[in-house]
Formats: C-alpha cells, sequence, structure tokens
C-alpha cells in the first residue's frame, strides 16, 4: 500500500513543471547542490516534508543552515504551513544533520481515505520548496 500511494502521489505530480518550467521528479527531487536534498515520507500516524542539511563537516553545515536561515522571509512567503527549524538533529541513517520541516499529523499513508490530505499537504510543500529553490539555489550553489 505504501508503495501504491507513493506511485500515484508521483504520477499525480508528473504533469506539474517547477517553477521554472522544466520537467521534475518531484519524488526524487535533484537539488543540485550536494548535501542539500529533499524529502518526503509517508507513515503511519504523519506525512512529514523536509529539507536536510547532512555535510559531514558541522562548520559547513552550519553555513548552509544560516544562508537557509538567511532567507526565512523569502523562504515563508514560498511555503504555506509551520516549518520547524533545527540545527543538530538525528536522522533516521544516524547521521547528524540540520533540518527544515513540517508535518501532518493524525494521517496514516496506510489509509486510502487520508492520501488526498496527504497528497494535498506534500504537492503544496513541495512545490513551495521548489518555487523559493528556483530562486535561491545559487546562493547555495556559490558556497
Amino acid at each position: 500500500m505504501h508503495e501504491q500511494f507513493w506511485l500515484i502521489f508521483g504520477q499525480y505530480l508528473h504533469p506539474i513543471p517547477s517553477a521554472d518550467g522544466n520537467k521534475v521528479n518531484w519524488i526524487n527531487y535533484k537539488t543540485g547542490v550536494r548535501y542539500i536534498n529533499f524529502k518526503m515520507n509517508g507513515g503511519k500516524n504523519s506525512a512529514d516534508i523536509f529539507i536536510e542539511i547532512s555535510h559531514p563537516d558541522a562548520q559547513q553545515r552550519l553555513l548552509y543552515y544560516e544562508q537557509f536561515y538567511a532567507l526565512k522571509k523569502f523562504f515563508d512567503e514560498s511555503l504555506e504551513g509551520i516549518w520547524q527549524w533545527e540545527f543538530d538533529v538525528i536522522n533516521g541513517s544516524g547521521k547528524t544533520v540540520s533540518r527544515i520541516h513540517s508535518q501532518l499529523i493524525n494521517v496514516n499513508v496506510l489509509r486510502k481515505k487520508d492520501w488526498p490530505a496527504i497528497i494535498t499537504f506534500l504537492k503544496t510543500g513541495i512545490t513551495g520548496i521548489d518555487r523559493f529553490w528556483v530562486d535561491y539555489k545559487e546562493l547555495f550553489i556559490m558556497m
């Protein structure tokens, strides 16, 4: 059922172009910047979308995180909802990362009746991140 959700979600987003007009693989979004990833997750209690900064050097990770934070006004204009900003968090692989994330609670990716809410939440999140990224990606590439 989990795989079926992602297949349907991918088909739903497939015709939607990036903010720059290009075709994009929304589920496996390529940021073009090593150690900066956009991720989505659907679980039994929630759906999550996040930007993860996974640079192994804490100082470099801090620089990326501070760059995002310096652009927070523009980030907030591009995205809906409440976003949490965490510099040090342990990800599912046990690595220390920085994360900017939003969560939809009380949904279950295994319940088809929750799919419309999850799809709307994730679509809104990833397309918002894309709008922000199209405008500000170059600042991160230059770092």
